[in-house]
């Protein structure tokens, strides 16, 4: 009787032990999601705010040379940068032109539609790449569409166009058209990088990084081809500094981390808490208000893409920060 007493006092002990670990990983990647979450947050606010006083493609430059930086620190600290070694040339171009979609174009175009857009405005309209993997899967990679997939597609055009609007679906009096497009292009670069990233195999923490060293140079071209070359004031350092590093470089690695952590499906759903992050950050930093019809098509958005994960049992697969940095 002792010898069963001292088993199973041991066995729950193993038991507790193994129960406090569990609770202890949950929250580190709930804090590590909830980190990403908020930076993501950031992006429209930042974005409008820097646009204010800079060229886009000065920001660029000092916003990637900052994320730059952060993530060559942190692979070169865990050991990764050996593995750039035995890549083989066409894999690193691959990287590169990929990547640039998803980097460099994409955020050159989300700050474009940020300069001349309503913050807001332009970040639900980028909420459309969830949508815009779907289609390009399907047109691209062959994928099969289902009815779970078209809803998220229809809903997402039917946000878009509450947003672009203001509600006036019958006049379709669109507001800034140019601003409007460059949201929109933005979209479509990051749906494009996420679709094409599907069907490559390399490590997605190192072509991120990639994709950032590619985007500073070429950044840094432009403004030499241009001719602005001047030294940004301390407050316009700080802005790009945070654009480049709790805008772009923090969140995907956080993400990176939580999802090595945890639940891929359950954690990828927290993606989409960003946008309304955004619209609370807008609000409040830029004083913008927050109207009926940004909330209206951000739910009409995240109703669609909902449906989609209901029906194809599949959470989180449509989630590109999901995805490439698992």
């Amino acid at each position: 009787r002792a010898s069963r007493s001292k088993n199973a006092e041991a066995f729950l002990n193993n038991k507790s032990t193994k129960q406090q670990k569990e609770d202890m990983i949950m929250k580190k990647e709930y804090m590590y999601a909830g980190t990403s979450v908020l930076c993501f947050g950031t992006v429209a606010t930042a974005s409008k705010l820097l646009m204010n006083q800079l060229d886009a493609v000065y920001v660029l430059a000092f916003s990637f040379l900052a994320a730059m930086l952060f993530l060559g620190i942190y692979n070169w600290k865990k050991g990764y940068l050996h593995e750039l070694r035995e890549l083989s040339r066409k894999t690193v171009i691959r990287m590169v032109v990929i990547g640039s979609l998803g980097v460099f174009f994409y955020n050159y175009f989300l700050l474009l539609g940020t300069a001349r857009l309503e913050a807001q405005t332009a970040f639900v309209i980028n909420e459309l790449w969830p949508a815009l993997i779907i289609l390009f899967s399907w047109w691209i990679l062959g994928e099969k569409m289902n009815i779970g997939k078209a809803a998220a597609v229809v809903f997402s055009f039917l946000g878009i166009l509450v947003v672009t609007t203001d509600g006036k679906l019958t006049e379709f009096a669109v507001g800034d058209a140019k601003g409007i497009l460059f949201a929109l292009l933005a979209a479509v670069c990051y749906g494009l990088y996420c679709t094409l990233n599907k069907r490559e195999s390399y490590d997605k923490n190192l072509s991120v990084m990639v994709s950032y060293v590619a985007g500073t140079v070429t950044a840094f071209i432009l403004i030499l081809i241009q001719g602005k070359i001047e030294a940004p004031t301390l407050s316009q350092t700080a802005g790009m500094i945070w654009n480049g590093v709790i805008c772009n470089a923090l969140p995907y690695l956080t993400w990176a981390l939580a999802l090595d952590l945890g639940n891929t499906a359950v954690i990828a759903n927290l993606a989409y808490l960003t946008p309304f992050v955004s619209l609370l950050c807008t609000h409040f930093v830029l004083g913008e208000k927050i109207t009926v019809f940004s909330v209206l098509g951000l739910v009409l958005i995240v109703t669609g893409i909902a449906i989609q994960m209901l029906v194809n049992k599949k959470i989180g697969k449509n989630s590109c920060r999901a995805r490439i940095l698992r």
